[in-house]
């Protein structure tokens, strides 16, 4: 796996697991159990810093990391002759 893509996926797992925690507190309900190989780094470093960024600076970093939030629709191509 490239190492970019490897960001993103633990990325995404850990800033999911803090907003479960996040909402849990909010409704006053216990968070859900810390998942296998949850890292405080991430919990306690990057989900907070993640979360303190202007969005303009996020979307220039995601756009310039490889993954698939980069794909674009392709155009099609015009008919050539008639449908029938």
């Amino acid at each position: 796996m490239a190492f970019t893509r490897w960001v993103r996926r633990v990325s995404e797992e850990q800033l999911l697991t803090a907003a479960q925690k996040v909402v849990a507190q909010r409704y006053g309900v216990p968070p859900p159990p810390r998942p296998a190989g949850a890292d405080i780094f991430w919990q306690k470093v990057y989900a907070p810093i993640y979360h303190r960024l202007p969005w303009t600076l996020r979307t220039r970093v995601m756009m310039r990391m490889p993954g698939s939030h980069r794909q674009t629709w392709t155009r099609r191509t015009p008919p050539a002759g008639p449908a029938v």
